[in-house]
């Protein structure tokens, strides 16, 4: 009777202990990274530049960092998901965003990421500062100007596209 007890318990605790081990392999590691850098129109690095990760799918910024002498950056510790890398001018204003980085299983660190502050997203940054609103540019041909003020609340999203001949 003794044996059937402690075996019926050892195999309780066994069954016990088996979620926990695979809700872990199931939980999203927070160990990506993406890197790149950051340049000007003119090409050249930004250097001393504060450049933002932002969540895709919420819209929340995950992190900030300022690129070192070369333009360069990196963000690690993050969790699967879609982000975009904004630069930001010393207003704060944003003059320009990656194309879309999406970290998954089995990949998990993107490097050379490069983006480029663009006259176009300087001066939409502007006007949707004038309009108390807020800039999205992306340097992969999509711009995304989303203002409020003024009585005005929309979205205005422009696609950049080649005319057919």
């Amino acid at each position: 009777m003794k044996r059937f007890l402690a075996f019926t318990l050892v195999v309780a605790l066994v069954l016990i202990g088996l979620p926990a081990p695979l809700a872990a392999a199931a939980t999203p590691q927070a160990n990506g990274q993406i890197s790149g850098v950051a340049k000007g129109q003119d090409q050249r690095p930004l250097a001393n530049t504060t450049v933002r990760l932002r969540n895709v799918a919420n819209g929340q910024l995950v992190g900030a960092t300022r690129t070192n002498t070369l333009g360069e950056f990196s963000f690690t510790g993050l969790g699967q998901g879609t982000y975009v890398i904004e630069i930001v001018d010393a207003a704060g204003k944003i003059i320009g965003t990656s194309a879309q980085i999406s970290l998954a299983a089995g990949t998990m660190a993107v490097s050379g990421v490069a983006i480029t502050a663009t006259a176009a997203g300087a001066a939409a940054a502007a006007a949707a500062a004038a309009g108390g609103g807020a800039f999205f540019a992306s340097t992969a041909g999509v711009v995304v100007i989303v203002a409020a003020g003024a009585g005005v609340a929309g979205a205005i999203y422009a696609a950049k596209h080649s005319p057919k001949k």
